[in-house]
Order: structure tokens, then sequence, then C-alpha cells
């Protein structure tokens, strides 16, 4: 099919894959990075702050999907919160690869908020090893494929950012050589490794 000439409008795909989005069946993938141990907890407002500053490379991470018209249509979230979106998921029983992997298949299964734009990143742990993860929840409507490969690359990992934040000097309390960025001082950086979470003989969708 042509692209549409109106780029805020879903694609047939991405819309068929929100209409058949049922209790059973959910529309987003999930990737799993796993983060070294460190001196301490992974700081989730530095976390917050420098996905923040990022999401301008993404338009559709700050817009949500309005289903009201005749079509379905990207719109701009106005009440967007990135405390929503970037959280530490709370749960009294994280010690073990076990307890990790429970957790995220309760994430797995979890649908993604429609009324919000459609991605989550969830900060597990510390487990008993001090190792934490992050899993990063994508809507394939948002971002399908490598696109949301792209999309963690961009908003996690990308060095011309980080490359600006260097220069500009802009980091308060950092040391000046080398100077980290507030992302690869909380995720530890290069002990985070990044992987698609396959369910037992299959990949995730």
């Amino acid at each position: 099919m042509p692209p549409s000439d109106d780029p805020d409008r879903l694609s047939e795909d991405d819309g068929r894959i929100l209409r058949l989005e049922s209790a059973s069946i959910a529309g987003h993938t999930l990737k799993l990075l796993i983060l070294e141990p460190g001196d301490g907890a992974l700081d989730i407002e530095a976390l917050r702050g420098a996905v923040g500053e990022r999401l301008d490379s993404t338009p559709r991470a700050t817009h949500r999907v309005d289903t009201c018209g005749p079509e379905p249509r990207w719109v701009p979230a106005e009440d967007f919160d990135i405390r929503r979106h970037v959280r530490r998921h709370s749960d009294p029983q994280c010690d073990s690869k076990a307890d990790l992997w429970r957790i995220v298949g309760g994430l797995m299964s979890e649908h993604l908020d429609r009324s919000r734009p459609l991605w989550t990143f969830d900060v597990i742990g510390p487990l008993a090893d001090g190792r934490e993860a992050i899993a990063a929840r994508i809507h394939h409507a948002m971002a399908d494929g490598i696109a949301g490969v792209q999309f963690l690359d961009r908003v996690l990992f990308d060095a011309r950012a980080a490359a600006r934040d260097r220069a500009a000097g802009t980091v308060p309390g950092l040391h000046e050589a080398p100077r980290p960025t507030p992302l690869t001082e909380a995720l530890r950086l290069p002990g985070a490794v990044l992987r698609e979470l396959g369910h037992a003989g299959g990949r995730s969708p």
C-alpha cells in the first residue's frame, strides 16, 4: 500500500495490530537490558532526565493514539509525564534470575496504556548479585522491529548526544575527564547488554 499523505494517521498494518489486541494478545515487544553492579542502585532520576532529553529524536515517544475519529491517528500527549514511562518496578521479592523472569513475564503480558505514549522502561532490582535490569516495552504501532532497537539506541545509547553533552559541559557534579553523561553513569556502560527476551520455544512478538 502507498504511504498515507497524512503522516499522523496510523498505517493499515499498525491499525491492524491495535485491532488484534485482546485480553490474551499484547501488541508490544520487550527488550531486556542487564546492568552490571555498580556502587549503588541505578539513579532513576538521572535515567529519567537523560532519556527525556533525547525524546525529541522520536516524536511518537510523546504522542498517543487517538481512536475517536474515523481512523486512528497520532496526537500529542498533552499530559506527558516521563515518570509514567521511566519508572522503578516495585516488587518485594527480586533476588534471583527466576524472580527477574517472573517480573518480566508479568510486564510482557500487561497491556500498555493506550491513553499514553506506547512505551515504558521499567527498572528492576537490584538482584542478590547487585545486577539490575531495564525492561523496555515498545508497541509495534510506535516502532516495529529494527525501529524499536533504533529507538533504544537513540534514547539510551546515542553517542552523538553524549558527545554534545561533553562539549557543552552542562552536566554538574561530574569529573572533567572523562566526563560521562548522566545516562552512561546511570547505566554503568559498557556493562549493559541489550537482548530481546524470548519465551521458551520462541521469540517475543
